[in-house]
């Protein structure tokens, strides 16, 4: 049996502790291959063998304090809403409990008051219902420290649980008058407040991350539910999953349409900015494709269902951007090896100071608040949350602008790109080449007739010029008989009992035919222009010439200027002739020119700009260029949501435009740098936290030795984490949508 590939989702992470305690506890489950975790996702992407059962799968998170859940991705704006509901209930009422609770404190502290009775029982009946309303942060806690996986609630558990315990033990040393030295101290305060911090900062973690997926969130609201579908002759209203390939399915005005397919009657203007992510809508008319969650605006449409179900366009973007989500960057292995070893140490380190600040012969309640601090400062939330909160945030706003990344280490290899290479024809140009000038001995009709005659027949590329030229000319073209093509070469056929041929000069001249020298200065201009000229004979006769050019696209030298600009080294790869791609390549400002290239040579072409050093993006029409893409560090399919796009490229662009390359490359280097800051600040904050509340600095940092002020610290570390990376959905890579 082979191996197979799913997503859960996992209850009760919070912090990149949590992470390495679940990828730890499944990958020791027997036939799991990999563990990959989503903190931001809160889900867990498995390759197991396929006779795990889910229930050992469960079973063996469970045991570490984390609940493993099989359900779908559709889910996750409804959990996440539920999250910020149960932490806002939360905090509203360990808030009612221990505001009073700090200010009664507080105000004995001031005052020197003494303990009494009266204020034991005050601050017990405050702080008890506040560890009964946190009880998850001491099962999930200690359940992770028992089967030796501790993580962030089980330094929570430790920290506050034993204020809570201290100060049971002191209340009754007091109030029974026992005499136990370093029991003279109440800690209630310090446990209820703690926890009204922590729960503060995961009640605005919890709304914060909500918006880090809130582009994939906006993706699966795009999803149709419903269309109609002709059965027995009637149009019925069914749900999406019913509908087949080859169903007949009318989509009204304002009406989304259900699935991809091709229109067969009707004319409308479509928008497709969910998909490319372009506001313009396009026309549509019998014979073009549709796709699926685009918006019918205007005119009624019958189309032909094509693909479906998870084959739409549409879903295999959907699990496209799941994937690169659920994956882990190489810049996030510095943070995941620290994260796994973080917790364990700061319980040593916590362990160590009580101990030391007694051997040194401080009090027992200065070594106590020194534990506590060390145990609750000690957030590795914000080293966890650094790197896959800004991944997600990216590939999520990519993909809302027609931009995917396949994963999110394409992302980060993206922002490293030196040279761009490009495939010219349908990347730089349009891919639709015409006939842009043509001479010839004949009637001009009567040559348009021969040649798209001959043209009807044949598969090359350039046929199609020849007969959109016929057809703007209103000239009806005959069956040609007899018709064979010589690869390379040209083609020839019967038409009214002549033979036709149309090709290369060097093909003809074989057979005896010359080109008129009257013509000798016309042919020269047109290649000098990169023109591919084509001649054409009749019965041995040479009968006149046609120039087919492709169009460059508007935005083209733009784009190669904006790249250059960003100093990036420019390339442009051609299997046209010389003269050709040299043109083009003049005409963008392109000095790294190679042409009459075979599929192959791309490949190579590409190792030796990988050679000198330089990371490499190509872009290409992601058809006919498949070696190239696979050969590059990164392969970017332009304008197309075909099969072998979505298999070759790393990140496939919707929008049949260029300003998506260099929108990708700005996204992925705004990405990294937002990563960088976040991950300085996680371990600045830890590096200057726990020596603080080690009292390492002591007695210039006596006044910090607060455990209350350790846990609005560590709350709020993770907080600034996700609220800096959402910065990016402002950033300024979107003045170049």
């Amino acid at each position: 049996m082979g191996n197979i590939q799913k997503t859960y989702r996992v209850e009760g992470m919070h912090c990149a502790g949590c992470v390495a305690s679940v990828e730890k506890s499944l990958l020791g489950v027997q036939g799991v291959q990999s563990a990959v975790v989503n903190l931001p996702l809160e889900n867990v992407r498995l390759e197991t063998d396929s006779g795990i059962p889910f229930e050992r799968l469960r079973g063996a998170l469970q045991s570490s304090g984390y609940t493993l859940v099989e359900d779908s991705s559709e889910d996750l704006s409804e959990k996440k809403e539920k999250d910020i509901h149960l932490w806002r209930q939360r905090l509203i009422w360990t808030g009612l409990l221990g505001i009073p609770l700090l200010i009664f404190a507080m105000w004995e502290m001031l005052t020197g008051t003494a303990i009494t009775l009266k204020s034991i029982i005050f601050q017990f009946c405050l702080a008890t219902p506040i560890i009964y309303i946190s009880r998850h942060f001491y099962v999930n806690g200690l359940t992770a420290l028992k089967h030796g996986n501790p993580n962030m609630n089980s330094l929570v558990a430790l920290g506050t649980g034993a204020a809570y315990l201290y100060s049971l033990i002191s209340s009754v040393n007091i109030t029974l008058n026992f005499g136990i030295a370093g029991f003279e101290k109440l800690y209630f305060e310090s446990a209820g407040v703690i926890l009204v911090f922590i729960t503060l900062g995961r009640y605005l973690e919890a709304r914060a991350k909500s918006k880090t997926t809130q582009a994939l969130l906006d993706l699966f609201k795009h999803a149709p539910r419903t269309g109609w579908v002709k059965i027995d002759s009637q149009w019925k209203e069914v749900s999406v999953e019913e509908i087949q390939q080859g169903d007949q399915v009318m989509v009204k005005p304002g009406g989304q349409i259900p699935v991809d397919g091709v229109v067969i009657e009707g004319n409308s203007f479509v928008d497709e900015s969910a998909i490319t992510g372009e506001p313009i809508p396009v026309e549509k008319s019998t014979g073009d494709t549709l796709t699926g969650v685009s918006i019918n605006t205007t005119g009624l449409l019958i189309m032909e269902a094509r693909q479906v179900g998870e084959s739409t366009v549409f879903s295999r973007i959907v699990k496209m951007v799941e994937q690169a989500q659920n994956s882990k960057a190489p810049i996030q292995a510095l943070a995941d090896k620290v994260a796994a070893v973080f917790v364990p140490i700061v319980l040593v380190l916590a362990i160590l100071s009580l101990v030391g600040w007694l051997m040194v012969g401080q009090s027992w309640v200065f070594a106590f608040n020194i534990f506590i601090s060390v145990l609750i400062i000690a957030c590795p939330c914000a080293l966890g949350l650094a790197t896959p909160t800004a991944m997600v945030v990216g590939t999520g706003l990519a993909a809302k602008s027609g931009i995917h990344f396949k994963s999110t280490e394409a992302l980060q290899i993206m922002s490293e790109i030196k040279s761009v290479i490009f495939d010219k024809t349908g990347t730089l140009t349009l891919g639709k080449p015409r006939v842009v000038d043509f001479t010839t001995t004949l009637e001009d009709q009567k040559f348009i007739y021969c040649f798209a005659s001959l043209e009807k027949g044949s598969e090359h590329p350039l046929a199609g010029a020849v007969l959109n030229l016929a057809k703007i000319q209103d000239i009806q073209v005959d069956k040609c008989e007899d018709v064979q093509a010589i690869p390379g070469q040209g083609i020839q056929g019967n038409i009214e009992g002549k033979t036709i041929q149309a090709g290369k000069l060097s093909w003809l001249n074989k057979s005896g035919i010359q080109l008129p020298s009257s013509q000798t200065d016309r042919l020269e201009k047109w290649e000098k222009k990169g023109y591919t000229v084509i001649h054409i004979a009749a019965d041995g006769d040479w009968i006149g010439m046609a120039a087919i050019s492709d169009t460059l696209r508007k935005d083209a030298k733009i784009i190669i200027q904006q790249l250059k600009q960003n100093g990036l080294n420019v390339h442009l790869l051609t299997g046209d002739r010389k003269a050709s791609g040299e043109y083009i390549a003049n005409e963008l400002g392109i000095e790294n020119i190679h042409s009459e290239l075979l599929p192959q040579d791309k490949a190579e072409k590409i190792s030796e700009v990988q050679a000198s050093g330089m990371k490499v993006a190509m872009v290409g029409d992601g058809i006919n260029d498949a070696p190239a893409l696979a050969a590059a560090d990164i392969g970017i399919s332009i304008g197309s949501g075909t099969d072998v796009a979505l298999e070759t490229s790393d990140v496939v662009l919707m929008r049949d435009d260029l300003s998506s390359v260099i929108n990708a490359w700005q996204l992925s280097k705004r990405v990294m740098n937002k990563i960088k800051q976040n991950l300085f600040w996680a371990f600045a904050y830890n590096v200057v936290g726990i020596p603080v509340a080690m009292g390492l600095l002591y007695p210039f940092s006596g006044y910090l030795l607060n455990p209350m002020l350790a846990g609005a610290a560590m709350a709020f570390s993770s907080v600034s984490v996700v609220g800096n990376t959402l910065l990016l959905r402002k950033g300024v890579w979107k003045k170049y949508l």
